[in-house]
């Protein structure tokens, strides 16, 4: 007996999902390994390239489309961090990343991994613009309302903190509020080194050296995680570069 139309059809699909997962899982693993063949601080483009077009591959099967958009938007956020390129290429990027994770966040708008990135890439994006454009696109409210939605403290406050501020215009951004929220993004998080460097960054920023060293100090002291090494070998690189300028302010005191 011949295999029928129905038992072909159920066979490609089986065979399409199988394959789309096997992308997933590909990019999973070189997700894991992004920080293999890294020099210094810059990961490999290689390795960046084939995870980000993997995850692409594997959203169009719906059974795995919501953890390979994560997964594509995650790879598009690293790349524009520690992949290396030319910075006259930072707005284009900046814009694809942007769009990308808008365009993720539309589908899948309670996932918090993708409301981060969202909402990173938009305080970055409204940061780099000049402040008439970043009020015209409207760059703080949304950067508000998907960081509360999603929880995630450490977003909103360096919104507050970075994000361009027109009086009479806005009244947000608000670097009190910076300061409520970083503080809270490292109460909740106390082994992301970001949490650290962001709130001294903060306090450098409010004149209290004590406070911003102290931070510093306590940051560097956890050391670098395994799972986060690229993240955290960048973080632990900034917060010693702010204890360098922090240092230099007082000794001119």
């Amino acid at each position: 007996m011949g295999i029928g139309f129905k038992t072909l059809f159920v066979f490609a699909l089986a065979a399409s999902a199988a394959f789309a997962n096997e992308d997933l899982r590909f990019a999973d693993s070189c997700y894991a390994a992004r920080a293999e063949r890294a020099k210094g601080d810059k990961a490999d483009s290689h390795n960046a390239k084939l995870m980000i077009d993997a995850y692409h591959k594997a959203t169009s099967d719906a059974s795995v489309e919501e953890a390979a958009t994560e997964g594509y938007v995650k790879s598009l956020f690293f790349s524009f961090r520690f992949v290396p390129f030319d910075k006259s290429k930072r707005a284009r990027k900046l814009d694809s990343l942007k769009t990308a994770s808008e365009d993720a966040y539309g589908k899948f708008p309670k996932n918090k991994e993708i409301a981060h990135i969202y909402a990173s890439a938009l305080s970055m994006w409204g940061a780099d613009k000049n402040p008439l454009q970043a009020v015209k696109d409207g760059v703080a409210a949304k950067v508000r309302d998907v960081a509360t939605a999603a929880e995630d403290y450490q977003v909103l406050g360096r919104a507050h903190f970075v994000l361009p501020y027109i009086p009479l215009v806005l009244s947000w951004p608000d670097k009190n509020l910076a300061d409520k929220y970083l503080t809270m993004a490292l109460e909740k998080d106390p082994k992301d080194l970001y949490n650290y460097f962001f709130l001294a960054e903060l306090r450098f920023d409010q004149k209290r050296y004590a406070d911003a060293l102290d931070l510093i100090e306590r940051g560097l002291s956890r050391g670098i995680r395994t799972n986060y090494f690229m993240e955290d070998k960048r973080g632990r690189w900034q917060l010693k570069e702010l204890k360098k300028k922090i240092n230099a302010k007082l000794d001119k005191k």
